[in-house]
């Protein structure tokens, strides 16, 4: 085995998806493949599963989209079925599946309690803000529809979280975010900031703002802390505070990129899913062993890249948490590449805000 945690991220159905929700990154990828029917074969799968735990001790699974659920759920019996006879003695293999969760049903949320699948959930709040941009593709609501899926992971005790895209409204709203899924019972959240740019290239209308972000940060850390007594789960500050305590940082402010890899449904590789591009194609899983494509040098030229940041960056204090952010979020008003992230006067706010009860919070543990 030649490394000793993998994370890969499988969209067996590419970017199709069965909402039009409107700011969805992954959307305009579906142009990649001329194909119309976009559907992973189980002959690669097969290849896949075989290659992924080839080179790795410790393998994530994460299934995505799209939405990739449209698979259906013999193709992930398929995949426990596959992962069984292929891991090797002493092998640990996690399964992460996000979807929207349209098509769950009580059959879906027995495999995923019997097969330990960990089950990302997106919501963006309560019906007001959800139904603004989670839209069926004729511009119907989703939010009952989802919150009915909810409460069915919920009564057959799935392992699940919630997924939460900041955007230009709810970003106005993380109280009411907060107690809204804490009422709900979520002990476990993420919030990830919409970032995109328009049909001209600028930064999309729907996207959160420097100014809304670093207030999201700084109020939803609030609630997080609770006096520096944390009851819930939120992604974005327990992994700061792994980065307090030991010097690792989350995936969007390391030093270098080491993000999942994407594998498209065709087996096709991407050093991650913000740049599925045709620059940044690493080969092919049904060709190209992975470890190949992990010693090649354009992945090394993809990670390295992040390491390369403005001069505004080096003299902050704050640059051993952040590196510049994610290479996605390094764009100016414009919808300009930059070495800096748009968010920069967000995580400055937040850091000079946070510090000193991130620090309060090591001296408990």
């Amino acid at each position: 085995m030649e490394r000793s945690d993998i994370t890969v991220l499988i969209k067996p159905a590419s970017a199709q998806c069965n909402l039009g929700c409107k700011y969805c990154f992954y959307s305009p990828k579906e142009s990649l493949y001329e194909e119309k029917y976009k559907r992973m074969s189980l002959e690669t799968l097969e290849i896949v599963v075989k290659e992924v735990l080839e080179v790795g001790e410790n393998v994530t699974f994460c299934w995505q989209g799209g939405e990739p659920t449209l698979m259906g759920l013999p193709f992930y019996k398929k995949v426990v079925e596959l992962q069984r006879r292929y891991r090797k003695n002493g092998q640990k293999i996690n399964n992460a599946f996000q979807t929207n969760g349209i098509l769950l049903d009580e059959e879906w949320a027995v495999f995923f309690k019997e097969n330990n699948f960990l089950v990302g959930l997106s919501m963006d709040g309560p019906s007001n803000l959800h139904d603004e941009y989670r839209l069926t593709k004729d511009g119907k609501p989703t939010h009952h529809t989802v919150l009915g899926r909810l409460r069915l992971l919920q009564r057959y005790q799935v392992d699940f979280n919630i997924l939460t895209v900041v955007n230009d409204k709810n970003s106005k709203k993380p109280e009411a975010l907060f107690r809204y899924f804490r009422d709900l019972g979520i002990e476990y959240m993420q919030f990830i900031p919409c970032l995109e740019r328009d049909t001209d290239g600028k930064i999309a209308s729907f996207s959160v703002d420097p100014a809304g972000y670093g207030n999201f940060l700084c109020v939803m850390f609030d609630r997080w802390y609770n006096n520096g007594s944390p009851e819930c789960y939120i992604r974005e500050y327990e992994e700061w505070l792994i980065a307090y305590a030991y010097g690792i940082n989350p995936c969007m402010f390391k030093p270098y990129c080491e993000g999942a890899l994407v594998i498209e449904y065709n087996g096709d590789i991407y050093p991650c899913d913000f740049f599925v591009e045709p620059e940044w194609y690493l080969g092919n899983i049904r060709k190209d062993s992975l470890k190949e494509i992990y010693n090649s040098d354009l992945y090394r030229k993809f990670s390295e890249r992040k390491h390369i940041v403005d001069d505004r960056c080096l003299k902050c204090k704050w640059l051993n948490l952040c590196w510049g952010g994610c290479p996605k979020f390094r764009i100016n008003k414009k919808g300009e590449q930059i070495n800096y992230s748009y968010y920069c006067s967000s995580y400055q706010k937040f850091f000079n805000y946070a510090d000193k009860y991130f620090k309060n919070l090591l001296r408990s543990i």
